[in-house]
């Protein structure tokens, strides 16, 4: 069994995230990620980061390894960070843009980039499994900690230099969903633009995300359109992932601003292969758009770790989700929020055009996606009825639209996502897929139940 999800190892910390899993795979890392060299560990501003923190440097330094701790940090950050330091790998504690009681833990390696499927499945059996016989190094082979809160300056830096230009004419406004970005954006922004506001920057543990980022970007854009802002950014809570809002209120979600970029990339050349990569989330609308530039849309599972692998496999420069999660591959092997809203802001800047106009450019092809709570997601995507349910709403959706029903990788849901301009047939989908889904949940409790009470 994987622990690892999409992204990370994730659940409600202290229940389904347990301190105990977090001190096992620090001890795994510490025995087995580029042994002799020192390790990292920073987190995004969730309570519960404190406790899994502990835990995990617990069990690195068990280990006998040295820990430097960043403290609060983006994900992109640590990413960066790791390679930019040389350490050995490091440990990231966030639940992205979950809820603050969620928690996780993601792992990169000394590349900067996250552990392949491989070493995620040999870490997990070592969890599970408890089967951890040492070493257990006393006295002073006992590792160190180091405290490298400062660190993160060079990371800033490093983010202030990415923009070609200064932007002296662009009025902009920030939303750093209580989490991660809090501190960093504003110092990256304020060096490279003279009008930037901040709102939900005030993290006290239990905010992030709460009404805010990019998950909930309603007040940002009520205070772009209400304040003449040119642009808002709305990041979430690890840093990753940035949403945009041009100055009528509007949102452009990671397949407008991957479109726009490409785009302008292709036109400067930097845009490797003409291609963009993309997950099986992104709209028509994308595609359509790339196809009419001369792009090629390449698609992969969800998850930024297999768009990174197939950029990585074609030698592309340009991928990213819907979500927001955008990669340039050249800068760095991770998607960051910061990253994407600065050379966004470049190309406003550069185009002179307003950020509504640029957005027009996506012919989006309406799409209702759902999210059905269950238990056992995964259980119920194998299911034969539920393959049959989802050949069977394609057929109703027709050639002129797509279905997507999957289980997360993140949360204890069904995402079910449909597309097509015909609105009646995908209320008939969605309706349809959430009464199957719901039902093979009632048929998967009754034979956990059944099993239970035959042993």
């Amino acid at each position: 069994m994987n622990l690892f999800g999409t992204d990370g190892i994730r659940g409600v910390a202290n229940a389904d995230l347990s301190w105990e899993t977090a001190f096992r795979l620090g001890r795994a890392v510490g025995l087995y990620l580029s042994p002799g060299r020192d390790l990292c560990v920073g987190k995004d501003t969730r309570a519960s980061g404190d406790m899994l923190e502990a835990a995990l440097i617990a069990g690195i330094t068990s280990t006998g390894r040295h820990v430097t701790r960043f403290g609060r940090v983006t994900t992109p950050g640590l990413s960066y960070l790791v390679r930019r330091l040389s350490f050995g790998g490091g440990i990231m504690i966030s639940a992205s843009h979950n809820p603050f009681e969620y928690n996780g833990l993601k792992v990169f390696g000394p590349d900067g980039r996250k552990i392949p499927d491989e070493t995620e499945i040999f870490f997990s059996r070592l969890i599970l499994e408890k089967s951890d016989d040492g070493p257990f190094p006393t006295g002073s082979g006992i590792g160190r900690v180091a405290d490298g809160f400062s660190l993160s300056d060079h990371y800033v830096e490093f983010l202030a230099n990415i923009p070609r230009q200064r932007f002296s004419g662009l009025k902009v406004l920030l939303d750093t969903a209580n989490g991660s970005t809090s501190d960093i954006a504003p110092r990256v922004w304020r060096q490279v633009c003279k009008e930037v506001s901040v709102i939900n920057d005030t993290p006290d543990g239990c905010n992030i995300n709460k009404e805010c980022g990019s998950t909930h970007p309603e007040k940002l854009r009520r205070l772009v359109k209400e304040g003449g802002f040119d642009v808002g950014f709305a990041y979430d809570g690890d840093g990753d992932r940035c949403i945009a809002v041009d100055e009528k209120g509007q949102i452009l979600d990671g397949d407008h601003i991957m479109a726009i970029l490409a785009i302008w990339m292709k036109d400067a050349g930097t845009l490797k292969g003409d291609t963009v990569v993309g997950t099986v989330m992104a709209n028509i609308g994308l595609e359509l758009c790339l196809k009419e530039h001369g792009i090629k849309f390449v698609r992969t599972p969800v998850g930024d770790r297999y768009v990174l692998e197939e950029m990585d496999r074609g030698g592309y420069s340009l991928g990213g989700e819907q979500s927001g999660h955008v990669i340039f591959r050249d800068i760095l092997p991770a998607g960051d929020g910061i990253i994407t809203s600065l050379i966004l802001a470049d190309v406003l800047t550069s185009s002179g055009s307003r950020l509504s106009e640029l957005r027009s450019i996506v012919p989006k092809v309406p799409q209702v996606m759902v999210n059905v709570r269950v238990s056992q997601p995964r259980a119920i995507m194998e299911r034969e009825r539920m393959l049959q349910a989802i050949e069977t709403a394609q057929n109703q959706i027709g050639t002129g639209g797509r279905v997507l029903v999957r289980a997360s990788g993140t949360e204890p849901v069904i995402r079910v996502m449909v597309e097509s301009f015909d609105h009646a047939k995908v209320t008939r989908c969605i309706q349809y897929l959430e009464e199957v889904i719901r039902e093979e949940e009632g048929s998967c409790v009754r034979a956990r139940l059944t099993e239970s009470s035959s042993g």
